[in-house]
């Protein structure tokens, strides 16, 4: 993969260890490096605000680990392929351990009250598979089995290092939708019949993708507003989760520096 043998050629880092996808605003510092996106050979750019296409590199407790600034979204008319395009640069780049996080709507109360939600399940409501197609070529292994996406391993650990810190996190059943409009009162209550904690228009097709590329996977979200209430907007939504990086950020980096 080309995208993958640049990465290695510009950091010199022949293996990475952990990738890190950031939502809607969602950002790490203190770096080691950054690449551009267009800078990556065939790799898609973002259109979304508050998605810098930035790929950022770390060194954490001699894990390496990549931060993605910036993911891609069905709603902006995007392919299977380029949906799946992060979870297969990680896979050829050696990675074990596939983070997603991104910014949602609270649906639940429990979600409404929580920091962090850490992503135990998920409702696929886009009516999108980014596996879709790939039978073809990779027969019965598309068939992932959906009650495994999320490790449980690395959920007890983010629950126990959030506790150590202060940080109020729950665990979470996350809800995809196709976007790129918020939900209708009657999509929420909806959302809340049908177990749903969060709403997001990203990550689920990521975790599917990931877990076909053999990564463990554990989803972190921060919900940045309460769908039931009347204004909800873009910028406030980035607005919201630039705020709550930080904690988002001191979880990570308890967690990854005892990896």
């Amino acid at each position: 993969m080309k995208a993958a043998d640049f990465i290695r050629e510009k950091t010199g880092i022949e293996k990475f260890d952990i990738a890190i996808v950031g939502g809607s605003g969602i950002s790490l510092e203190a770096s080691t490096s950054e690449i551009p996106y267009s800078l990556i050979p065939d790799m898609p750019e973002p259109y979304v605000p508050g998605h810098t296409g930035i790929l950022k590199v770390f060194e954490i407790n001699s894990k390496k680990v990549l931060f993605f600034e910036g993911r891609f979204h069905y709603y902006e008319g995007r392919t299977d392929e380029e949906i799946r395009f992060i979870p297969c640069l990680c896979k050829s780049l050696g990675i074990k351990v596939f983070i997603p996080t991104c910014s949602s709507g609270a649906v639940s109360r429990k979600a409404a009250q929580c920091d962090i939600g850490i992503i135990t399940d998920h409702i696929n409501l886009m009516g999108r598979n980014p596996l879709a197609g790939l039978i073809k070529n990779h027969g019965a292994k598309v068939f992932v089995n959906g009650k495994e996406f999320y490790s449980k391993k690395l959920t007890k650990a983010f629950l126990e290092a959030a506790l150590k810190l202060g940080i109020k996190a729950e665990k979470v059943t996350l809800a995809a939708v196709l976007g790129p409009n918020y939900e209708t009162f009657a999509e929420v209550r909806m959302l809340e019949i049908l177990g749903a904690d969060c709403v997001s228009m990203s990550t689920v097709p990521e975790v599917i993708a990931a877990n076909f590329f053999d990564m463990e996977v554990i989803g972190l979200t921060i919900p940045v507003n309460d769908t039931l209430k009347l204004e909800t907007n873009h910028e406030e939504v980035v607005k919201v989760a630039k705020e709550k990086s930080l904690l988002l950020s001191k979880l990570l980096m308890e967690v990854l520096s005892n990896f």
